[in-house]
């Protein structure tokens, strides 16, 4: 037990560790790529510039492909972004040091420029049915015969029709029309907007309830990338409910 112990107090110093030493880096999320989205449903480049279905796994390419030098890649494949919870996966770069000295060569002047250019490379390489199986996780086993489960997709929910193999929206993860149901109440009690990131508040409660479902926590990341730990993207608060006034 000891042991065991210390190896988790190991891990989630290693991972506080990574956290501190990537805080200044860039953060991408597939969602601001979406061509689906709007600019308030998480879309950061224009609307022709988008894609359908974007992935973490290719905006990991789309940043190789930029050869950037210095440019150290981090990968959080349990990250979600608070409008796109349905797609996880939040890839970092390094594009200047913490004094703020630019490690890029000139190759990229600011973040506008960054995302553009990875859309450039989305356009480019546009993703296929097939293109989930490429991002292996630890502990979320490939399918036996190669094909990805269906995407489980309610009635008035915004998410992409191509999802990672880790996504909580993926049929056979222990997604089921009750859970969604759940999400609904909550959603309502929080007074969060709508569905599919449509409200300006995320769930209250979305990080346990995605928390609780197999295959979300202590993901590995990818070989030369160190995971950075799990839970969603952005904080989550949850509203204090006010008493009504007699």
């Amino acid at each position: 037990m000891a042991a065991a112990r210390q190896s988790q107090e190991a891990a989630a110093e290693s991972q506080r560790a990574a956290r501190e030493k990537t805080k200044h880096y860039q953060c991408l999320y597939p969602v601001y790529f979406d061509s689906s989205r709007s600019r308030a449903e998480g879309r950061r480049v224009n609307k022709a510039d988008g894609v359908p279905n974007p992935l973490a796994r290719s905006i990991i390419d789309a940043l190789q492909s930029l050869s950037i030098p210095g440019g150290q890649i981090a990968f959080e494949p349990a990250k979600m972004h608070p409008k796109d919870w349905a797609n996880p996966g939040r890839v970092r770069i390094q594009l200047r040091d913490e004094a703020g000295r630019d490690l890029t060569g000139g190759r990229i002047r600011n973040k506008h420029d960054l995302l553009r250019k990875v859309a450039v490379y989305l356009k480019e390489h546009p993703t296929t049915e097939d293109s989930p199986l490429r991002l292996r996780i630890p502990g979320v086993p490939m399918p036996e015969d190669g094909k990805i489960p269906a995407v489980q997709i309610p009635r008035g929910w915004k998410m992409g029709s191509i999802l990672p193999l880790h996504s909580p929206a993926l049929s056979g993860g222990g997604v089921n029309e009750d859970f969604f149901k759940d999400m609904m109440r909550e959603m309502q009690a929080s007074g969060a907007g709508g569905p599919g990131g449509a409200g300006s508040n995320p769930l209250a409660n979305m990080a346990n309830m995605l928390g609780g479902m197999g295959g979300m926590g202590g993901m590995g990341g990818m070989p030369g990338m160190p995971a950075l730990g799990g839970g969603s993207g952005g904080s989550v608060k949850e509203k204090k409910s006010k008493k009504a006034k007699k």
